[in-house]
């Protein structure tokens, strides 16, 4: 009977002799565990795009399931099917909950964070200007990402990020320092160096959190015209750090425009085409089914 499973370890009793043993997170390939009705059925319509539907049967098997691991498990299940609606405050609230018992979550590459240098209406913003000063510093990360574009708020999100940048936890931290970033592409001033700086303290952002960052070293890279950089670099997020589906789209996306710039008309091609196969239900779908049917004209 596994009894808890974190980022760290997983907590099996053994039967019949009731021992309880450790074992390091990194050494589980697997895990299979009874699953609710409700379960399985929002795995299966999260698998089939109906997010919706997953989302109510996923609040379904959280009002049955006892199991607080299990508890994480689907709470981070009903955080993907909102990043797939591009509902950011859905995800946001889940997500909360589900790091409130698990500060450093095995589902911590599902962070909600805004990753555009331009300003984006979220849905969440709102809520963001409560997030941006309350005293749990992942709701300050997440409020400040959201306001960092956001005029009358700016000033205050970057005093926060730069805060937060020098956070004991190491996820805040690199994540804070990384959404910096975004700041210094507004300017447009970036230099070829600067980039090759943000590439080398990639190193430093933990394995999982490495999307958001990719992304933005991708839209520096193409502010320079440097347009092999740049797809290379986008191309990091749907085929290595896939855990936001409308991330991954735009960064697919991108990277298809970087390879159009670079004259390799049928490799861009094929990734407008891979973006609207790979995620039809994301933003960018209708701008690469465009780019699709001025080409083929």
């Amino acid at each position: 009977t596994i009894l808890d499973f974190t980022q760290a370890e997983i907590k099996v009793k053994l039967l019949p002799s009731g021992f309880v043993r450790t074992y390091p997170s990194s050494q589980i390939v697997k895990v299979h565990t009874p699953q609710t009705e409700q379960h399985q059925q929002g795995l299966e319509q999260l698998q089939n795009g109906q997010y919706e539907q997953a989302i109510n049967s996923f609040t379904e098997a959280l009002n049955i399931e006892n199991r607080s691991w299990v508890r994480r498990e689907i709470l981070a299940l009903m955080v993907q099917a909102a990043l797939s609606q591009g509902d950011d405050l859905k995800a946001a609230l889940r997500f909360q909950m589900m790091v409130e018992n698990e500060p450093d979550s095995r589902s911590f590459d599902l962070i909600p964070l805004d990753w555009n240098i331009k300003e984006t209406l979220s849905a969440a913003r709102s809520a963001a200007r409560g997030w941006l000063t309350d005293k749990d510093e992942l709701k300050q990360l997440m409020g400040a990402s959201i306001l960092l574009t956001a005029p009358d708020y700016q000033a205050q999100a970057e005093a926060a990020m730069r805060s937060l940048a020098t956070s004991t936890n190491v996820n805040i931290q690199q994540l804070a320092r990384t959404q910096l970033w975004r700041l210094r592409l507004r300017e447009g001033d970036i230099s070829h160096m600067e980039l090759q700086r943000w590439e080398r303290n990639l190193h430093q952002v933990p394995e999982h959190l490495r999307a958001g960052p990719y992304f933005l070293l991708g839209t520096g890279y193409a502010m320079l015209e440097r347009h092999g950089q740049a797809a290379a670099s986008f191309l990091w997020v749907p085929l290595a750090y896939n855990s936001n589906p409308q991330l991954s789209a735009l960064a697919n996306l991108k990277a298809a425009d970087s390879l159009l710039a670079l004259g390799q008309t049928s490799n861009a091609l094929r990734l407008y085409q891979e973006t609207v196969a790979r995620y039809p239900k994301s933003a960018s779908q209708q701008i690469a089914q465009q780019m699709i049917d001025q080409l083929l004209k």
